[in-house]
């Protein structure tokens, strides 16, 4: 039995939002039988997942965040980065590699970027319309990505992925003054 083919969904539309206090872009979409729907999100997105990711390519990341909505919360061993061995062990108890539990960045997005494969695949993909002009372009032009903004957040995720995977960090910050005047 073959997969469903996914959901088409034209960008229709894009605009800059205040929710709660915070900017989001709204991104709205229409599918093939005309049904509409459309998603917030936190404009600082972008940058996260250049970040995460090791991305430069807004395309890439644009691509990715808007397939995000597509791909489980809680991957599973039937996950797609699971199945070609993108695992955090070989033992029965392995779990899929995801953000947090990889040992690398170019792990975590090898594994991200086959779930978004599949998400596109099986659940549903994105496009612009046919004629006129890219909604998207209004991101592309204003995404917000940073050197400075992803290098700080690029700290923040690595920090708390090796806290996570390794435990604490190798060294206190108490402990740095002793290995500043050992170094000298």
């Amino acid at each position: 039995m073959s997969d469903p083919a996914p959901r088409i969904l034209t960008v229709d539309w894009t605009a800059d939002s205040l929710l709660g206090g915070f900017n989001h872009w709204a991104i709205h979409f229409v599918d093939h039988l005309g049904v509409g729907g459309g998603y917030r999100v936190h404009k600082e997105i972008f940058e996260w997942r250049a970040a995460e990711y090791g991305l430069t390519d807004v395309d890439e990341i644009i691509d990715m965040v808007l397939h995000e909505f597509h791909v489980p919360d809680e991957p599973d061993r039937d996950d797609a980065a699971a199945r070609v061995g993108y695992v955090t062990s070989t033992s029965r108890n392995a779990k899929p590699i995801t953000l947090f539990n990889a040992t690398s960045t170019p792990d975590a997005l090898a594994a991200h970027r086959l779930r978004i494969a599949e998400a596109k695949r099986v659940t549903a993909v994105f496009q612009p319309p046919a004629k006129g002009k890219d909604p998207l372009d209004q991101i592309r032009a204003n995404h917000g990505i940073t050197k400075a903004g992803v290098r700080a957040k690029r700290e923040m995720v690595d920090t708390h992925r090796w806290q996570l995977v390794y435990g604490g960090l190798p060294m206190t910050y108490q402990q740095l003054p002793t290995l500043t005047g050992m170094i000298s």
